[in-house]
Parts: C-alpha cells; structure tokens; sequence
C-alpha cells in the first residue's frame, strides 16, 4: 500500500501542473514585442510626440495621421535600398536621391508637428520620383509599355487619400492627371506607341484608360476621407452628449447631496425648537460650515445663549427679592430690646445689606 501511495505521488510530481513557481521560467521576449519596440522608436524618430496633441477627436485624427506617415517613410526606405541594390543603373541615380532627400525632410518636417505639410511633401515626393523616371530613363521615348508605368501615378492618390485632409484630395488627384498629360504629350513616342495611338483613333482615346484609373482612385479616395470625416464628427458628438450627461449626472447628484443637507439641518433646528419648547433652553443646534443653515443654527444658538442669561438673572433677582423681603420681616416682628435672629442669605446684595444691617 505505502509502494502504491509513493508511485502515485511520484506521477503527480511529474505532472506540469504541479511544478513549484520557482520553478518556473520567464518566457523570452517574443517577436511582436520586438517589432513594437522598433516601431516605437521609429514613430518617435520620424513623428511628433503623443503628448503635444490634445486629447479631442480631432487632434487625435491627426495624430493618426502622422503615425501613417512614418508608417509610409519606411517604405521609402524600402525603395530606396532597392534602387541602391540597382545602382548600376544611371536612369535610377536621381530618383534615389530624390526619395532620400525628400524622405528626410518629411520626417523632420512630421516630427516638427507639421502633419498636413509632411503629407503634401510625401505626395509631391512620389510625383516627383516618378516624373524622374520617365525624363531620366535611358530611352527617351515613350513606348506603349510605358503606359502602364503610368498608372504608377495612382500611388500618389492612394498615399494621398490616407494622410492627405479631404479638401486636398481632389487637387492631389488634377495634379496626377496633368502629370500624366504633360509627360505623355511632352516626350516622344517610339513605333510601338505610335501603332497603340492609330489603333484606338487618337490620342485622348490611348490615354483614357489611365486618366479614368485616376479619377476613380482620386473619387474613392475622396469618399473615403468623407467617410472618416463624418465618422469622427458622430464621435466629437456623441464625445460632447457624453461629457453632457456626465456633467447633468454630476449636478444631480451635488442637488441631492445639497438637499439632503438641507433637510438634515431643518430637522436639527426642529429638534431644537421642540426641546426648547420644553423648557430645556440648554438645547443649541448642530453649527457645521458645510451646512446651508449653519448661520441660522449659529444665530438661534446666540439667541438661546441670551434668552438663558436673562432668565439667570430674573432668577437671582427673584432670590434677591426673597432674602431682602425676609430680612425686613424679620426685623419688622423683632422686639426693641433684642437683637433679631438673622437668616442666612446667599444672594450679593443681601449678603451686603446683611453686613450693613450688623454693624
């Protein structure tokens, strides 16, 4: 029996559950916390600090707003190693450096806390990348392959409608399709081109593919930042009822509290007038400053104090009235040839006509 007990224990000792804390081991830093501790110093590298905006929708939607663009400055960098690793190529020198330059003034102009300027700089920047490529590749004539490159414009629509305000989509979206024109009817075209051009009719009609790609990108952009805009206008709203109720909420129950005071301080000052009706004039009622009746108490207190005073006085006088009437009737009902028996008194003045009355 005592084998089978020692067995038993020995399998639940060998079980996880039942290891000793001490045991156990920290689990290591896994990759997310990795990954977040980057992310946290490249937001605080490239974007504004948390604590410089105000804790409204508003500002707070701008914050977002600069957190994606430090989230798309590491696309930049991404590209750019990518053209470095392509260096070869002369035609991809210049827009390297514009991508490097351009990607170090909006970082520093996002942590300055310019959001709105670092993201028209970031649309500007892809634009610009772009028109490079086309004037600086090593053919300079447009073939019809080229027109799909083209449709690369649509990332500056695209970057534009997450960071860009809603009032500068639109424009973000004319100046890709002027882009498109100038570059499209400015350069020359090879045979290739030229072929595509016949075959539709004109050149409107080759182009139109790529200028409907972006009004409809710049469209839904647009509709999109609308959406967030009425989004957070409902939010500020309901924010502000919130705030609202808690503030009604709040003055309710400061009414409440007030009134039970209130009611407690008329019971005590009832309480007190029925004792001194009574006849107990040593009653006072309860004096606290956080009370709205307390001058009231204070002043009935003061009044009683008075009241109580004057009737001593009465009650001495009474006294004094007494002892001086006996004394005069004591000496009134005393004989000539004896000196009368004199009561004791109590009361200052009796006490002085006594000491008189002796002499």
């Amino acid at each position: 029996m005592d084998a089978i007990q020692a067995s038993h224990s020995k399998q639940q000792a060998k079980k996880p559950g039942n290891t000793s804390p001490s045991s156990k081991q920290s689990p290591p830093p896994t990759r997310s916390n990795i990954f977040k501790k980057l992310w946290h110093w490249w937001s605080a590298f490239t974007g504004p600090k948390k604590d410089t905006f105000p804790t409204d929708i508003f500002a707070q939607e701008q914050l977002r707003r600069a957190r994606l663009v430090s989230a798309l400055l590491i696309l930049v960098v991404i590209v750019v190693a990518l053209l470095i690793l392509s260096a070869t190529v002369r035609s991809l020198w210049i827009p390297t450096i514009i991508l490097l330059v351009g990607g170090v003034v909006i970082a520093f102009c996002n942590r300055a806390g310019h959001t709105t300027l670092s993201s028209i700089f970031y649309v500007l920047l892809v634009d610009v990348a772009l028109v490079g490529f086309f004037y600086f590749k090593p053919v300079p004539a447009l073939s019809s392959g080229n027109m799909t490159g083209l449709d690369l414009f649509i990332l500056a629509v695209l970057v534009g409608g997450v960071i860009l305000p809603k009032g500068l989509i639109p424009f973000s979206g004319i100046l890709q399709v002027l882009l498109i024109c100038v570059i499209f009817f400015s350069r020359p075209h090879d045979a290739s081109l030229t072929e595509l051009i016949q075959r539709a009719g004109n050149d409107y009609v080759a182009l139109m593919p790529t200028l409907v790609l972006h009004v409809v990108g710049t469209t839904l952009a647009w509709l999109h930042a609308w959406s967030v805009e009425r989004a957070l206008i409902r939010a500020s709203q309901a924010e502000e009822l919130a705030e609202a109720r808690s503030e009604l909420s709040q003055q309710a129950l400061l009414i409440t509290k007030q009134k039970q005071r209130l009611e407690e301080g008329i019971s005590s000052i009832l309480e007190a007038h029925r004792q001194i009706a009574a006849g107990n004039l040593a009653a006072r009622a309860p004096v606290h400053e956080d009370q709205e009746l307390w001058q009231i108490g204070h002043a009935l207190n003061l009044m009683l104090m008075r009241i109580q005073q004057q009737a001593q006085d009465y009650r001495s006088l009474q006294a004094t009235y007494k002892e001086i009437d006996q004394l005069i009737n004591v000496f009134g009902e005393a004989r000539a040839e004896r000196r009368p028996a004199l009561p004791p008194v109590r009361t200052p003045l009796a006490q002085r006509l006594l000491v008189v009355l002796r002499r």
